[in-house]
């Protein structure tokens, strides 16, 4: 069966969603004011190799994707009023609009979407489009890709492995990458490792004008801190006045792991003799004794978030059950219930009471 895909926006990171989409949909619209954006995915295409290989019983066009381009986003709708929606409709504009491009879709009968983060940069706005996608029986992932990439399943099966017990907390510390642009990745990872969602955050953030996307945009600084059931922690300090990468932290009972941007790992236990010796969990000591050094970045079978994400979405018809799925969106409603903790000056238990919060408050985040 032939399948289709909108790409909205063909920018640094809709290039990167257009070339997982290449070898998995027969037919690609992409939709870009570029002109230079479109002749780009044009020759991609060319380039590319054979779509995907057919399922049993059908047979191989042994062609790539066809591609069709336009530069406004009505021109997609029309596509869509007239031949039905796409199996999926990626939304990798500007973060801005977001919010409108999904709602003019879902206007058409559009089901499926990626959509580049930030969903909405409202709560509002990010729960009236989760709740229409589930209304619609659609399915809506957001591209926060390290849930799907190898690290989830590689760090709990290290502590598996070593018998560390239930992981107790993530920390993330850096210089100038933004609590709203970055710190989300980090935010959903914490949220897949502990397999639940945080109950309380407290924030101190502030903004400066050094969005390398645009000056409008806020780039946050400062810490927040989110609670998960059982006492479980997640904690991120980014500073606007350091340029060093982030550093991430994963703190057992008695071992601790590391862990750099790129999927490098390395676990370190405690001296089990000092444990025996003092069982206390005050008598604190250092976890140096390294258990596991590699990189966790890809999945068992070889593949990065993105691509294993592109393999949920491309076969989403194949997918067991047929009930609506919206997948990342309480991550973007918690990102965004720090920004109000941090101008409240109190903590918000979460998700947030819209009598307490107005959360139709828009806020600049990229």
């Amino acid at each position: 069966m032939s399948k289709s895909a909108l790409l909205v926006g063909c920018g640094s990171i809709g290039k990167k969603h257009f070339q997982e989409m290449l070898p998995k949909f027969d037919h690609i619209m992409v939709v870009d004011i570029s002109t230079e954006a479109l002749a780009w995915a044009q020759s991609e295409a060319q380039n590319a190799a054979p779509a995907a290989a057919p399922a049993a019983g059908e047979s191989a066009t042994g062609t790539a994707a066809t591609i069709s381009v336009a530069q406004t986003l009505d021109e997609a709708i029309a596509h869509v009023e007239t031949n039905g929606p796409f199996d999926t409709a990626t939304v990798a504009n500007w973060g801005p609009d977001h919010v409108p491009t999904i709602r003019a879709l879902q206007a058409v009968g559009q089901k499926n979407f990626v959509v580049e983060k930030p969903l909405s940069d409202s709560i509002a706005d990010a729960r009236d489009i989760l709740a229409e996608v589930q209304r619609a029986g659609g399915k809506l992932f957001i591209n926060l890709t390290r849930r799907y990439s190898g690290l989830p399943a590689g760090i709990l099966a290290k502590a598996a492995e070593f018998n560390l017990g239930e992981l107790q907390g993530v920390t993330v510390t850096g210089g100038a990458r933004c609590i709203a642009t970055n710190g989300i990745h980090y935010l959903d990872l914490a949220t897949v490792l502990f397999g639940a969602s945080p109950v309380s955050v407290t924030a101190d953030l502030a903004t400066q004008n050094i969005n390398p996307r645009h000056e409008s945009l806020a780039f946050y600084e400062g810490s927040v801190n989110y609670n998960y059931p059982g006492g479980k922690r997640f904690s991120c300090v980014f500073l606007n006045q350091s340029a060093v990468t982030e550093n991430v932290r994963f703190y057992w009972r008695n071992a601790e792991g590391e862990m750099q941007p790129n999927g490098d790992f390395q676990l370190r236990l405690r001296n089990q003799s000092e444990i025996d010796t003092y069982p206390a969990v005050t008598r604190t000591g250092y976890a140096q004794d390294v258990a596991f050094s590699g990189n966790l970045w890809l999945t068992a079978d070889g593949r990065t978030g993105m691509t294993a994400l592109y393999d949920i979405v491309s076969n989403l018809d194949a997918a067991q059950g047929s009930a609506a799925e919206t997948v990342g969106g309480r991550t973007a409603e918690d990102l965004l219930a720090a920004l109000h903790a941090s101008e409240l000056g109190q903590r918000l238990t979460l998700p947030v009471d819209e009598t307490q919060v107005d959360i139709t408050k828009h806020w600049s985040i990229s």
